[in-house]
């Protein structure tokens, strides 16, 4: 009688623990998640959103400028080629003094605002070449924010999911897995889609630069950095699976 209430004073012991040991473990993954997330998310602020009030400014001044052309009946196609990488610059650029100092300015990346005739396009046409001079780039330009957007979308599910894993003290969702996998694989996706689209508008405007004496670097520029990211979350995916395949075997063991 007394052994067999010892041990079950043991197990409930135990089990208490192992309760204890894997509430703070789901604490330490949501801090983590948090982590995570708000350094995708100041990133997209200081990149996405920077370079989106940008190019709104801009755009909104192309568009002025198209529609006006529109009235005076001279249509015009007038695009933007953003984030050109130089090379070389040309020999007679203008060196600054300031007093006795001189400055010669290296130019490295460029902003082109191209206005060529509209042959015959639609204004409808024209609008949708007002990225790169092709309708795909202007898509595809849209295309890369809606994959971002939807990796925090993803992110901030994963955090809901182990917030209420906490709160009602039960195991991870199993869908916690697809979702990493998601965020990862979205993760390298853009940035492959990003370099594309730089990489396309550096050929165009190397085709427009070619006499100008500006050299436009025409190689594909990838961010490591954003790869091994979406590597390594992929990665933390996969042994998020396995804890949980041996969690589930060892149930079904005991």
């Amino acid at each position: 009688m007394f052994f067999g209430i010892f041990s079950y004073l043991c197990i409930m012991n135990h089990s208490e623990k192992a309760m204890q040991n894997k509430k703070s473990l789901l604490q330490r993954l949501l801090f983590l998640y948090i982590a995570l997330f708000l350094v995708i998310a100041t990133g997209l602020v200081h990149s996405v959103l920077g370079s989106f009030g940008r190019g709104a400014e801009t755009g909104m001044e192309m568009g002025a400028e198209i529609a006006e052309k529109l009235q005076q009946g001279n249509p015009r196609m007038i695009y933007l080629l953003g984030d050109v990488h130089i090379l070389e610059t040309p020999e007679n650029s203008d060196t600054i003094r300031i007093g006795s100092t001189e400055i010669n300015p290296v130019v490295t990346r460029l902003n082109l605002i191209v206005n060529e005739p509209a042959d015959g396009l639609s204004p409808l046409g024209i609008v949708f070449r007002s990225v790169g001079g092709s309708a795909w780039l202007y898509f595809f330009a849209l295309f890369i924010p809606l994959l971002l957007l939807a990796v925090i979308i993803l992110m901030i599910m994963i955090i809901h999911s182990l917030r209420r894993s906490i709160r009602e003290e039960r195991p991870l969702d199993p869908r916690n897995v697809w979702y990493l996998r998601s965020i990862g694989v979205l993760t390298i996706l853009s940035e492959l889609a990003n370099s594309l689209l730089s990489h396309t508008m550096n050929h165009r405007a190397a085709e427009l630069l070619a006499n100008s004496g500006f050299a436009v670097d025409t190689s594909l520029h990838l961010s490591y950095t954003m790869i091994i990211m979406g590597i390594l979350i992929l990665f933390s995916a996969e042994v998020f699976a396995i804890g949980q395949n041996l969690s589930e075997e060892q149930k079904l063991t005991i």
